[in-house]
């Protein structure tokens, strides 16, 4: 009692309520009856109720808000569903953790993380409405989406109907051009950042490794080739330079998940990052019919647009996307495609909320050391005192070595040189091809060196002239005699200047 009491989750008058209640039934109240009709009544949850029958009575509020309970972790920090203390509005507090605020890389992603989703106002797109500090810890208070992600779903239900796969991608599309028109660029879409909402609403989610703008990275990542995003669903270019990508990448994350939700299975399934990462690079584009015959020709091909190898060669942008979405609606027998996903994840009948990771916030970089994702049990006990560790990333500026089943298999990515493509040598092994690709970029930075000395030079000419000129004292303006002759016996005197 005295720890409910001091922790604010429980008003005095309700808690008598609860006691008296129990006292009905019997005498005895140990303290974890108490805890059961406390949760029975509503005012507790389970994760409150375990944390304070473990003596723990401080961490429930955070700012404005009363934590509820953890709905997922990841490399840097967790993920809670809280509630406004006035406004009693559900929301989802993403939390950095105390490791991760030591690192002022991280700080400066998860600020950007803020930026970029607070840029954005679409229906098809996880709000962001607050960030904030309190007690030292950093957090976003972003909108909470009542349902499940597109990857728990096929897990639950096995892959969904064309129907529901054409209205994903024209929502997520939708979400995507509003994005691509801001200059912000996802980088890691897949389907467990696709939350389907109850009412068949879906939302893209985790904006943790979105750019902001087409072109540069901030100052504190110059120099380091790190990669960003999920092996399953990483566009080539990608791979070798996640720094200068486009809004194209998106549109081939998105073909992948289009495979995906079709067949229940990434379309270059491999044992390792880096296998699965070679097929995104050499591998053909797989046909969806192979696997799911029922699937519109017109769509099929559409997703081997989307996954082409080169960006030029895929559809250009999300707007056209929606376009050619519309078309193959009308044109494949399935209406307008509208509403079929409301069925699919009706509110209430899903999986349990144990198992539902909602606004994820996974740190996938590929090559780093940091925590995969978990799914947050109910009975898992959190505290802010003790987030689960994060190491130091390690960024893939020299040659690292990834363990294969086959061999080894090694990337290299030189700092200062674009990444050679990658090939597959033998089975398990990733080695770089050359290509003359660095020759033919050193001898660009030779003529180009030269030719800005050059200009330099002629620039320096020039001022010199000028200044010259500008000192150069002028002359007196003094006549000057050019010739003497008489005429008519009167001297005559010629002069000029």
């Amino acid at each position: 009692m005295r720890l409910t009491l001091n922790a604010g989750l429980v008003e005095l008058a309700d808690l008598k309520k609860v006691v008296v209640s129990l006292l009905a039934e019997s005498d005895s109240i140990s303290r974890e009856r108490l805890a059961s009709g406390l949760l029975g009544s509503g005012m507790l949850t389970q994760w409150q109720a375990k944390k304070l029958l473990a003596g723990r009575g401080r961490g429930f509020f955070l700012g404005s808000y009363k934590l509820l309970r953890p709905l997922g972790k990841g490399g840097m920090g967790v993920v809670y569903l809280g509630e406004h203390r006035v406004m009693k509005r559900p929301m989802a507090l993403k939390v950095l953790s105390s490791e991760s605020a030591l690192d002022s890389r991280r700080i400066e992603r998860f600020e950007s993380e803020a930026r970029a989703a607070a840029q954005l106002d679409h229906i098809n797109i996880v709000r962001a409405y607050d960030f904030a500090k309190d007690n030292g810890k950093l957090f976003i208070a972003m909108e909470y989406v009542d349902g499940i992600d597109l990857q728990h779903l096929v897990q639950r239900d096995g892959m969904i109907s064309i129907a529901a796969a054409l209205d994903a991608m024209k929502q997520t599309a939708a979400g995507l051009a509003h994005a691509h028109g801001r200059g912000i660029v996802h980088r890691d879409i897949k389907p467990a950042n696709l939350l389907l909402r109850g009412d068949g609403v879906l939302k893209i989610s985790d904006m943790g490794l979105a750019r902001i703008g087409w072109q540069g990275e901030s100052p504190n990542d110059a120099g380091r080739s790190r990669l960003l995003g999920t092996s399953e669903f990483l566009a080539p270019e990608q791979a070798l330079d996640s720094r200068s990508v486009d809004g194209r990448a998106d549109i081939y994350s998105l073909g992948c998940t289009l495979y995906y939700l079709l067949t229940g299975l990434p379309p270059y399934p491999g044992e390792t990052q880096v296998q699965r990462i070679a097929k995104h690079q050499t591998a053909p584009v797989p046909d969806i019919r192979k696997k799911r015959p029922d699937c519109p020709a017109a769509l099929a091909q559409l997703a081997i647009r989307m996954m082409a190898k080169r960006p030029e060669d895929r559809i250009p942008s999300a707007t056209e996307l929606l376009s050619q979405l519309a078309q193959i609606n009308g044109g494949a027998g399935q209406g307008d495609g509208l509403g079929a996903l409301r069925p699919v994840a009706m509110a209430g009948d899903t999986v349990s909320d144990a198992s539902i990771y909602q606004a994820t916030m996974s740190d996938s970089s590929i090559g780093s050391e940091l925590d995969e994702v978990a799914v947050v049990e109910e009975g898992t006990f959190f505290d802010f005192s003790s987030l689960p560790p994060v190491t130091e990333t390690t960024p893939l500026t020299t040659s690292t070595t990834f363990p294969s089943g086959a061999g080894k298999a090694v990337i290299s990515r030189p700092a200062q040189v674009q990444a050679p493509i990658l090939a597959v040598s033998r089975p398990g092994t990733m080695q770089p091809v050359d290509h003359g690709i660095n020759r033919f970029q050193g001898n660009q930075q030779v003529m180009l060196g030269i030719g800005l000395a050059m200009a330099f030079l002629a620039l320096l000419a020039v001022v010199g002239i000028g200044v010259v000129l500008a000192l150069r004292p002028e002359e007196e303006n003094r006549p000057i005699i050019k010739s003497t002759e008489s005429r008519d016996g009167n001297p005559v005197v010629i002069i000029g200047r």
